[in-house]
């Protein structure tokens, strides 16, 4: 237990540390703690991931729901209704290429079967929503940059989920349906994103209403938990709505006054945003560590293969981006 305590002391520091040095050399910190959940886990072997249970899954999507729910208060409707449309063609093109290019060596590399090998390239992707927001943040690029790849990280993550769980069930049923295809990309996102407008009106409303019984700390968290496990029971993108939730509060001036008046005028205060960062901060951190000790590396050839396909998506997603944005509006670091 004593070591339980001191590791989880360490964590804390080690987080700041980490971030202290992404701030000043531009080394992702979350690459960092990948490599050494990876050197503490499957390396070493001083933590496994079934030392944590039942509980490791539970944070780490926790930690996801905190991540998306900080990232939706930081977009403003102005670089929203600015950046929607280059996040989306990027997301697409980028994906397309990616997806294409991850199937291609998979299957003519890796010597998988087909299926495998679509589902790993579908799987390749998306660039997550849980890594891209909290590492744009610290970025010296554009705030529209900064939007566009938070924005295009959510499309892709609902692109990924729809076409892998189709195909996951069309390969064991041997039947394929585009219509699930259909409705999980189109109305079904729309839904979410409606759910989370309306997940964040009603938190503003109980805020003005029962301010005193709802304006604790860790409130506003746990109900975009709330929301969160609510989106998802019912069937609908979890992770795009409590975007949408976060999104909604920090917006509510774009109202009509009178729904304004029923509504609280600071659903979230500036001290519940830096207690937000600092939960957020723990989270992300044991987050990507328990990624890392999930790592396994059965054969030398998986290695080999997997530089291949690193290298291959950052080709292609530099072509994307080419494609898509002039040099002229767009500078090199921000292109990169």
């Amino acid at each position: 237990m004593a070591f339980a305590i001191i590791g989880l002391a360490v964590l804390f520091f080690l987080g700041h540390a980490l971030n202290w040095l992404f701030i000043k050399t531009k080394i992702p910190d979350l690459l960092i703690l990948v490599i050494m959940g990876y050197l503490a886990g499957p390396v070493f072997g001083v933590l496994k991931a079934d030392d944590f249970g039942k509980v490791g899954p539970i944070l780490s999507t926790m930690a996801l729901v905190v991540i998306l729910y900080e990232g939706g208060l930081h977009l403003s409707a102005r670089d929203l209704l600015r950046s929607s449309l280059p996040a989306f063609k990027i997301a697409i093109i980028g994906f397309l290429l990616i997806a294409s290019c991850a199937f291609a060596i998979a299957f003519l590399i890796g010597f998988q079967p087909w299926h495998i090998a679509l589902l790993l390239g579908i799987g390749l992707g998306s660039t997550s929503s849980a890594i891209v927001i909290p590492m744009v943040k610290p970025l010296s690029v554009k705030d529209d940059t900064k939007t566009i790849l938070s924005l295009e990280s959510a499309f892709t993550d609902v692109i990924i989920i729809v076409l892998f769980l189709v195909l996951t069930d069309s390969i064991a049923s041997g039947v394929f349906s585009p219509k699930e295809v259909l409705v999980g990309i189109g109305p079904k996102p729309l839904l979410a994103i409606l759910m989370g407008i309306g997940s964040g009106t009603l938190w503003a409303f109980l805020r003005r209403r029962f301010g005193p019984l709802v304006s604790m700390t860790f409130a506003g968290e746990a109900w975009a938990l709330l929301s969160y496990g609510v989106f998802e029971a019912s069937g609908y993108n979890g992770a795009l709505g409590v975007l949408a939730l976060g999104f909604t509060l920090a917006n509510l001036d774009l109202l009509p006054d009178w729904l304004k008046n029923l509504l609280s005028r600071e659903p979230v205060s500036v001290n519940e945003l830096g207690i937000l960062s600092e939960i957020t901060f723990i989270l992300r951190t044991f987050f990507f560590i328990y990624l890392g000790l999930l790592i396994q590396f059965s054969s030398l050839q998986i290695v080999l293969i997997a530089f291949a396909l690193t290298a291959a998506i950052f080709a292609t997603r530099y072509l994307a981006v080419r494609l898509l944005f002039s040099t002229k509006e767009w500078p090199r670091l921000d292109a990169m």
